[in-house]
């Protein structure tokens, strides 16, 4: 599930008053509701339909938006927060919308990979990040252009906190601070802490989006 993709010490959401997964429910039906609408017209299936041909041997090729959007996703430790919210904006929306292999694609942490292919789940979970990362603040292997292996995103994030001195209560300070609750003060490692709450509050958006929606309707 995507609400245990982020490891209980990197949660805040739960110190604030504010921010329940109730409220991701309620906005997520009216997503859901309004992409349905919009998506009416294309009369796409309700059920994911089998392929008419099948190249085992040809590489799967996500296509260039969805391949930026995962690309970016690898790097919501390390690059900008407005940048983050955009790019979990749009992921949120396309997998609001009905089409079945959509959905599966967006929303089944259970989806079959074939090797060397990712789905959002699968990006959430294994993140191209710098090794021993150093964050956003200085010369990272990425930033050198080097080719990076992949490292799961929850033990790459608690190695990084736990590298800076009371992590936790400057990670509630930061999503205080982004929530208006507190004057902004400039601190080391924002941009990682930043990162991990828009990482949380987007498993959670994601969670909520595929409960209204339920799983898609067996092929026929």
């Amino acid at each position: 599930s995507f609400l245990c993709l982020v490891p209980e010490e990197a949660k805040t959401s739960s110190c604030m008053e504010e921010g329940g997964y109730d409220t991701y429910v309620h906005d997520a039906l009216g997503l859901v509701q309004a992409c349905r609408a919009s998506a009416a017209p294309c009369g796409w299936p309700l059920a994911p339909q089998p392929l008419d041909a099948c190249h085992p041997e040809a590489t799967f090729y996500e296509g260039h938006f969805l391949k930026v959007l995962f690309d970016r996703m690898t790097r919501i430790l390390d690059q900008p927060y407005s940048l983050n919210l955009q790019v979990t904006s749009v992921l949120s929306r396309l997998a609001a919308f009905p089409h079945p292999h959509l959905h599966e694609y967006l929303l089944d942490p259970y989806l079959n990979l074939a090797p060397g292919c990712r789905s959002l789940f699968s990006v959430l979970v294994r993140v191209m990040s710098p090794a021993g990362g150093g964050g956003g603040d200085g010369d990272t292997p990425l930033k050198r252009g080097l080719t990076i292996p992949p490292m799961q995103v929850i033990g790459d994030l608690m190695q990084r906190l736990q590298r800076v001195p009371h992590f936790r209560a400057k990670l509630l300070l930061v999503r205080r601070q982004l929530m208006g609750l507190v004057p902004g003060e400039q601190m080391d490692h924002a941009m990682l802490f930043k990162g991990v709450v828009v990482l949380e509050e987007f498993c959670k958006e994601l969670a909520a989006i595929a409960l209204v929606k339920g799983p898609p309707e067996g092929p026929p």
